[in-house]
């Protein structure tokens, strides 16, 4: 294999990577606000999953910005 192929692999799994971390961590952050607002206020499940839905939202939107940006 040429080295360029081997580039070509190793950026390809690293924007691979970028993208499942992105969502993941955004998720997280999400759900831990959510957590935090929850454990505040005495309710229950309603702003853990109010923030794991922005967080993931905001993941996706991440990961779309990161696309268009990647191939310009």
């Amino acid at each position: 294999m040429k080295q360029e192929d081997w580039r070509r692999i190793i950026k390809a799994m690293s924007l691979l990577t970028q993208v499942g971390l992105m969502i993941v961590v955004s998720a997280g952050i999400g759900f831990g606000i959510g957590y935090f607002i929850d454990y505040l206020i005495g309710f229950e499940l309603l702003f853990k999953l109010a923030g794991l839905i922005t967080g993931v939202i905001a993941g996706f939107y991440a990961v779309y910005k990161l696309i268009l940006n990647t191939l310009d």
